[in-house]
């Protein structure tokens, strides 16, 4: 058998998979377009130190100004119908994924996200033509031996790690033609080779050690030391990868199980000293390229005049190093031109995926109904159990997530307004680990969360599916998150 052949993985959208999302995030744009006319539009003053929008009352957060916000917490009002000016008509919620990626208040971010993606469908359409993917996998493959299931305990490690730390996550769909590849090599499925990538990545960006974007973000606006609550969260971290490691590894048992052909490594070790020389040769060049991509999206990271610009640095580094990588391995430019615009067609559904999500989030902050849930939020938890209250603390933040998949526009809007009005017997400390469970384990959930949809839009797996087959999972992790919120209460954290 040809393994070369047999191993041939396309990054593109499945026309079945692609028509459901968009449905469901129709679907969804039109109920949060309702919402906007029954709940009442409401706004709590914020003071700005930027003095040229001082004098703007509704002046949207961004990412950049809303650290530079005050607001006040007993500022409450519902504004009248000749105030709610920026509440769209129902023609306009259609049109609303347009102005978000115009004028929206996230649109640097969603141009980032497409461009990305789109630089990245190129890449791996000129490292599948040139054979380096699969000589990648051929060389894994053979260092794997019978070691299959510890390597998932050890590549789920390591993408956590960088999603906790770094804040990676919907960059690390990087990696899917490759676990795909591998995955179809082991017998494993598609499902569970985007699971690598989606569950592994959206555990550790929940259970983040410093990850910038939403602890890092979080602590600021709340006032805090990031080392706060670190060592809790460090335990958390180690159980989670426990029960994650032990969720993927009963995902490939199970497609193993299932297979009509048992894993044999001996096909993969079965080539020339030539070939395994070429294949190492490429596979080496591979290797460079992520490496170099991923240590430019960490020192980006890590700088914080950069943060903002780290999916750009990203890409610019995938489009030199497919460059160089292509040239070397397929010989000619215009045959690499001619790879990476097909490649670029293959992801360009993405697009629309992101722009409707975009445009949910476009629609919610038109309709300022964000500031009411918060007030009727906040007016049930007084007065009552800290144990109750952190449970509600809990469900508003769902709610918030579902209008605002941003981790870190989410907490520059929520958290100065959940510590400047604290609540008894819940430190601040355990409001910023209420936020990050309940934005991190949504992302892999929600369908107004762009990087789950482009990632099951990758995998050709539908929302439906993966709704069914790890929505146990997701309670879980929902159960052991309230579990260790309710300890954090308990020991006053």
């Amino acid at each position: 058998m040809n393994k070369q052949k047999e191993l041939n993985v396309k990054v593109k959208f499945g026309l079945k998979s692609f028509i459901t999302v968009v449905a469901i995030l129709i679907a969804v744009l039109i109920a949060v377009g309702f919402l906007t006319f029954l709940i009442p539009a409401g706004r709590y003053t914020i003071y700005t130190t930027d003095t040229s929008k001082a004098d703007q009352p509704f002046y949207q957060y961004t990412e950049d100004a809303a650290l530079n916000k005050q607001i006040v917490i007993d500022s409450y009002r519902v504004l009248s119908e000749d105030e709610n000016i920026s509440r769209l008509p129902i023609l306009r919620w259609f049109t609303s994924p347009v102005e978000a990626l115009i004028f929206g208040s996230n649109s640097t971010n969603m141009v980032m996200i497409i461009v990305l993606l789109l630089v990245l469908g190129g890449t791996f359409k000129v490292l599948e033509e040139s054979g380096g993917l699969v000589s990648l996998v051929r060389v894994i493959m053979v260092k794997l031996h019978s070691r299959r299931f510890a390597a998932i305990w050890i590549i789920n490690g390591v993408i956590m790690i960088l999603s906790a730390v770094f804040g990676l996550q919907e960059q690390l769909l990087i990696l899917y033609p490759i676990f795909a590849m591998l995955c179809t090599a082991l017998n494993w499925s598609r499902f569970t080779a985007i699971s690598f990538v989606l569950i592994s990545s959206g555990v550790g960006f929940t259970t983040a050690i410093t990850n910038p974007l939403t602890i890092g973000t979080a602590s600021i606006a709340a006032g805090v030391s990031v080392a706060d609550g670190m060592w809790y969260r460090c335990i958390i971290f180690c159980v989670m990868y426990a029960v994650t490691s032990m969720f993927l590894v009963f995902l490939a048992k199970r497609d193993e199980k299932n297979a009509t052909e048992k894993f044999d490594v001996d096909g993969f070790s079965m080539v020339s000293d030539e070939e395994h020389k070429e294949d190492i040769r490429k596979a080496k060049m591979i290797v460079a390229l992520f490496s170099f991509a991923l240590l430019s999206v960490i020192v980006s990271t890590s700088i914080e005049a950069l943060r903002s610009l780290a999916m750009a640095f990203m890409a610019v580094a995938f489009i030199v190093g497919t460059v160089i990588v292509g040239k070397t391995l397929l010989g000619l430019y215009r045959r690499l031109g001619k790879c990476f615009v097909t490649g670029v067609k293959d992801v360009l559904p993405s697009i629309v995926i992101i722009m409707i999500a975009f445009g949910i989030t476009h629609v919610a902050q038109c309709g300022n109904i964000l500031h009411t849930i918060f007030y009727y939020f906040y007016n049930s938890v007084t007065n009552i159990s800290p144990y109750v209250a952190v449970i509600i603390l809990y469900v508003f933040v769902l709610i918030v997530e579902f209008f605002i998949p941003s981790a870190s526009a989410k907490a520059v809007l929520i958290i100065p307004m959940l510590t400047l009005a604290p609540i008894e017997g819940i430190s601040k400390t355990v409001i910023i680990l209420t936020y990050l469970f309940a934005d991190g384990y949504t992302n892999v959930l929600y369908p107004t969360c762009g990087t789950l949809l482009v990632g099951l839009g990758l995998a050709n797996v539908s929302f439906a599916e993966w709704f069914r087959k790890t929505i146990l999972f997701q309670l879980l992790l929902f159960a052991l998150s309230l579990g260790f919120l309710m300890v954090a209460v308990f020991i006053g954290l």
